[in-house]
């Protein structure tokens, strides 16, 4: 497989920054698309706090107010920290599950044929196949209380605050609804972007909610019981590409957990099984700028692939994760997102990922770029999360 260089000839630790910016300059304007200029204001209060005797620990609620001149808005962020006044690290987790059923009909092999009438007929019936063998309830977002829950798998609070973390979470909805006729919609019309005038490369539902998981991070740098310098971020499924291109981008973000992201997320397109570049932003335009459809069945057209995307966290902790059952996210082409950009932690001293990938419930933690694969679908379970906190302890993240 012929995939685009992290590294130039050139490149050293010294300018690994500036080849970083110019691959992320590229996904941009390319894939994710560009938050209009538009000075804003951000300001944090504590709504609530109670104490959870269960598991020792305090939940806070949190709201951040967003403040631009055609506007506000204003989003709660739940934070569960281990009681005690010494400062802790935080795994904040995008949630893109819902409190309440969104209406609609949910994608099904009728809407998707419909979407994909334009593919390649030999994968049209690859893709189709796949569908019309989905579990019954497949396909649209869990729901979860994340004011009130703590033993999801999804998201675990108490797991994590046993590691002796705080666990942060915000509704990744309340910004943007994850539904192409709402788009643009409360964020981005804040920040002046409107469907009548819609640029190419304005920024799309993922870059929509990885900003947002940046104005968490404003405001747990800030928190009196969190340890600035030890902040990682992660996300499922489409939370997992939103969240890999949050600290690509972020470098206040120590570490990302980046599970089951698939197609636009640590998955290399060139080359990958189930989901592609075409039926992607056929499904789901909203989560792009209107730039990236132009790869769609032509992903060897496109001047960057997704390992770049993840050499953009180096030297910071990436951790990648797979189910191996996950046809559609396609484990192999994940595990070649984290082995062909292991050379950008290589370039600091890190040791390479081996050659192959691990045994199935097995992964690979000693080097600051991780990798495991779990035995099963698209899903991310309590194990998940142990091997990720195990990630984060080995190199105290």
């Amino acid at each position: 497989m012929n995939l685009p260089l992290v590294l130039e000839k050139n490149t050293t630790p010294q300018n690994w920054n500036a080849r970083r910016e110019a691959l992320l300059a590229l996904f941009r304007s390319q894939e994710y698309g560009i938050r209009q200029e538009v000075p804003y204001e951000q300001t944090e209060h504590l709504r609530s706090e109670e104490y959870l005797p269960k598991c020792k620990a305090i939940r806070q609620i949190w709201d951040i107010c967003l403040k631009t001149k055609q506007g506000s808005l204003e989003f709660p962020v739940v934070l569960v920290r281990p009681e005690g006044t010494q400062k802790v690290p935080a795994v904040l987790f995008l949630c893109n599950h819902e409190k309440t059923a969104s209406p609609g009909p949910k994608m099904g092999p009728d809407q998707m044929e419909k979407l994909l009438a334009s593919a390649p007929e030999a994968w049209r019936k690859e893709a189709m196949n796949f569908f019309r063998n989905m579990p019954a309830g497949s396909g649209g977002p869990s729901l979860i209380d994340i004011e009130q829950e703590t033993e999801q798998e999804y998201w675990p609070a108490e797991q994590i605050v046993q590691s002796g973390r705080s666990a942060v979470t915000f509704y990744a909805s309340a910004l943007q609804p994850d539904d192409a006729a709402q788009y643009p919609g409360p964020l981005a019309k804040l920040f002046g972007l409107s469907a009548d005038a819609l640029p190419a490369d304005a920024w799309g539902t993922l870059d929509i909610w990885a900003f947002g998981m940046s104005c968490v991070v404003d405001l747990l740098v800030k928190h009196p019981g969190i340890d600035p310098a030890r902040i990682s971020v992660g996300g499922f499924s489409r939370g997992g590409k939103a969240a890999l291109w949050c600290a690509a981008q972020d470098e206040r973000v120590c570490g990302v957990l980046v599970n089951d992201s698939g197609c636009s997320g640590a998955a290399v397109s060139r080359g990958k099984h189930g989901e592609t570049v075409g039926s992607i932003t056929a499904a789901f335009p909203h989560w792009f700028c209107k730039n990236y459809q132009k790869y769609a069945w032509k992903e060897e057209t496109l001047p960057f692939d997704q390992h770049q995307l993840v050499a953009c966290v180096a030297p910071r902790l990436c951790y990648i994760t797979s189910g191996s059952e996950d046809r559609w996210s396609d484990p192999d082409a994940e595990w070649n997102g984290a082995k062909s950009a292991s050379c950008a932690w290589e370039l600091f001293g890190d040791a390479p990922l081996p050659s192959q990938p691990p045994a199935n419930d097995s992964g690979y933690l000693t080097g600051r770029i991780g990798y495991h694969r779990r035995t099963g679908g698209h899903d991310i379970t309590r194990w998940d999360w142990a091997m990720f906190l195990r990630f984060l302890d080995f190199h105290n993240g």
